[in-house]
Parts: C-alpha cells; sequence; structure tokens
C-alpha cells in the first residue's frame, strides 16, 4: 500500500503544524477487501478506508480539509469527480479546548496492483498509477474559481 505514505507525506508538506509535530498524526487502513477476478492475470485491487487522525491539532482546520482535497484530486481524483462519490470524504471533530481538537478524516482509497508472471517464475508485482488528473477540467467543473 503506498497511499497512506504518501498521504502522510503529503499533508506533512502542508500543514505546519505537523512539520513540528508529526508523531500528532495517526494512520489507520481500516475494512480492506482484496479483489481478484479470477481471470487470466493475477492483477488485484486494494479497497480500504484510510482513517487519519490528528490528535490535539491546533491549525486551521480550513488548510487541513484543503490539503486533502489536493492530494485526493491527483491520487483518488474520482471522490472530487464524481457527483456520486463527493460526499465519501467524511470527517469529526472532537474540540478538546478553545485552541486545541482531535480531527479524523476518512476516505475510501482504492490502489491496483499489477502482477506479472516473468519467464523464470518470479513475480514482478507493480503498483499501477492512477489515471491521469487534468487540472483544467477540474477548473472547468467548478472546483477551482
Amino acid at each position: 500500500m503506498n497511499k497512506p505514505a504518501s498521504l502522510r507525506a503529503h499533508l506533512a508538506k502542508a500543514i505546519p503544524e505537523l512539520q513540528r509535530n508529526p508523531e500528532s498524526l495517526l494512520v489507520f487502513v481500516e475494512e480492506g477487501s482484496l479483489i481478484s477476478t479470477a481471470q487470466t492475470s493475477e492483477s488485484f485491487e486494494l479497497r480500504y478506508r484510510l482513517s487519519l487522525v490528528l490528535v490535539d491539532f491546533v491549525g486551521d482546520a480550513n488548510r487541513l480539509f484543503l490539503a486533502v482535497l489536493r492530494w485526493a484530486a491527483l491520487h483518488q481524483n474520482e471522490l472530487l469527480a464524481n457527483p456520486d462519490r463527493r460526499g465519501d470524504i467524511a470527517f469529526e471533530v472532537d474540540v478538546i479546548d478553545h485552541e486545541r481538537a482531535d480531527v479524523e478524516i476518512r476516505l475510501p482509497l482504492t490502489e491496483r496492483i499489477g502482477v506479472l508472471v516473468l519467464q523464470n517464475g518470479e513475480d514482478r508485482i507493480t503498483p499501477w498509477p492512477e489515471p491521469k488528473f487534468d487540472p483544467e477540467s477540474w477548473c472547468n467543473f467548478g472546483m477551482v474559481p
């Protein structure tokens, strides 16, 4: 699984509070499913819910949400582009006091994994890239002012 580490790294760059306190971001992979079609290829797909928990978060929640949306635009763009999926990124906030809150963000993610059996019998297992994101179409779709 590559997406949990990718999103963690993206948030660490985008959110100053995480740069100062990276251990405040907890990452959980939950409700995972392994999908295979039992066809001639052994390639498969991972489906899971990624839960991010920011403990004692003192930053700007809107900046955090924007960072998640920017990552999703590149790595799971159907969550933004498909009208039926737009509510799939969910969050909860537990307000601790006037400065701090625990924030949980949940994203349903998929990763496609290609499997190729080489002539010597060795398996070549490769994560497949996401479909290319077209920022121009996102702008035209009303997501960017």
